[in-house]
């Protein structure tokens, strides 16, 4: 694993030591093995002579050694010549830049660059032909033989590391070819088991909400007309739900880092006002000039404030009576502002307290939830909930989030909506237990 550094970038001993590694799997060892032959220079007896020109021309002998398994075609043509012009100059003293060439030869065998291992050969074919001729160190059968030896096991190995990583490359290429089939297969089921659910729970929902509203047109009874409203709450927030998971199985469930709050309160609202009407019960909704943007969280909240607020006028409303709900923002200073829900509504007796679900969850957000009435004696439930405003990773807009969020639930609008139905059938069930 390398770091990094502040902008980004990597360091430079670990661009050093990428380098270093190589790209290849069978890399690293070479070069390792390279880095040894190539520092035997230091052993005590490695110069035959003091003599400095000698010196210079063994130290880079060695240096080229290290420097084959990077650049192997070059060092094929640099040992070649530099062998040539030691055996020239010193034809009694062991040379090393054969050493150079054979090892660079097996570098290219392991890359499968078989013109360029040609050459190298060929090059270590006339060195020896010159060694003879000149009656060198190196010249002769002995000769022969001895590099032959060398290029023969030099070979081997190299040509093992290209099999060895050739084998490794194609098991890699297979298990990329296999997880991507398994991902096929995968996204395959999972579209065809998306659209199955979406069309059968779909249908079954437009039934649902079909038979309520038949239900409602029928009905001259004041407390199923409100059940028959908040039944049709509950089924509008399902079909909403069903939507975002289809949304997500269709999108891999990528989760969203921000949510259009302008939008969503203006669909939220026109869901809302058609499963009141379902249940022939008279809600206006007024949504003002919200963020456009907000987190996740936020729209969670904001969605599950507005669904208990039309629950409770659905419950406590008068009928044939005219109610509202209004949500909007007031700007303060800096990045504050303050998310402000109110509905007003006839009822036959006043709220002595703010509902608790409602005045929990205020309180958890930072905000406040009180009641109170107007001079007409309309009931009055206000919910206030401070928000922060920062700036998105685009720059160009700003996220509205939560100034505070301290709610116990792990998801805040995951608990479906609980009709007043739901509600008498528990109770009837704690009696008979």
């Amino acid at each position: 694993m390398t770091s990094a550094t502040d902008d980004g970038t990597m360091s430079t001993p670990n661009r050093l030591w990428l380098v270093f590694r190589g790209p290849r799997f069978v890399d690293l060892p070479m070069r390792l093995l390279a880095l040894i032959m190539g520092l035997t220079v230091l052993i005590p007896g490695s110069f035959e002579i003091d003599e400095p020109r000698y010196m210079l021309l063994l130290v880079c002998a060695y240096a080229l050694i290290v420097l084959s398994p990077f650049f192997p075609l070059a060092t094929v043509f640099v040992s070649t010549g530099l062998s040539l012009v030691f055996v020239v100059l010193y034809p009694d003293l062991e040379n090393m830049f054969p050493e150079a060439l054979i090892f660079a030869i097996a570098v290219l065998l392991s890359h499968r660059r078989w013109v360029g291992s040609a050459v190298g050969t060929v090059g270590l074919v006339a060195y020896l032909i010159t060694c003879t001729e000149l009656a060198a160190y190196d010249g002769g059968i002995a000769g022969f033989i001895d590099f032959g030896y060398g290029w023969l096991t030099y070979s081997l190995i190299g040509l093992a590391a290209g099999f060895v990583e050739l084998r490794i490359q194609r098991e890699i290429q297979r298990r990329e070819r296999a997880a991507v089939e398994h991902q096929q297969a995968v996204e395959s089921l999972r579209a065809r088991f998306t659209s199955d659910m979406h069309d059968t729970i779909s249908n079954s929902l437009a039934t649902e909400g079909a038979i309520i509203k038949a239900l409602a047109r029928g009905s001259r009874d004041l407390g199923t007309n409100r059940q028959l409203a908040e039944l049709a709450l509950v089924n509008t927030e399902a079909s909403k739900r069903l939507r975002q998971l289809v949304t997500q199985l269709s999108d891999g469930d990528e989760r969203q880092i921000r949510i259009r709050l302008q939008a969503e309160a203006k669909a939220l609202a026109t869901s809302i006002e058609n499963g009141c009407a379902a249940g022939g019960v008279s809600l206006t909704l007024n949504v003002g000039t919200l963020p456009r943007f907000a987190s996740p969280v936020l729209g969670a909240h904001f969605t599950a404030i507005m669904r208990e607020l039309a629950t409770n006028v659905i419950r406590h409303s008068l009928p044939g009576t005219e109610s509202s709900l209004t949500v909007d923002v007031d700007r303060g200073e800096h990045d504050s502002a303050v998310l402000r829900f109110r509905t007003e509504n006839e009822a036959a007796t006043s709220l002595t307290r703010p509902p608790r679900s409602l005045s929990r969850r205020a309180q958890a957000l930072g905000g406040s939830c009180t009641t109170g009435s107007t001079l007409q004696g309309r009931v009055v439930v206000e919910v206030v909930q401070p928000l922060r405003f920062h700036a998105s990773g685009d720059g160009d807009e700003v996220d509205a989030v939560c100034a505070r969020d301290d709610f116990t639930a792990a998801e805040p609008s995951a608990a479906p909506l609980e009709t007043s139905a739901d509600r008498d059938e528990s109770a009837t069930k704690s009696e008979r237990v």
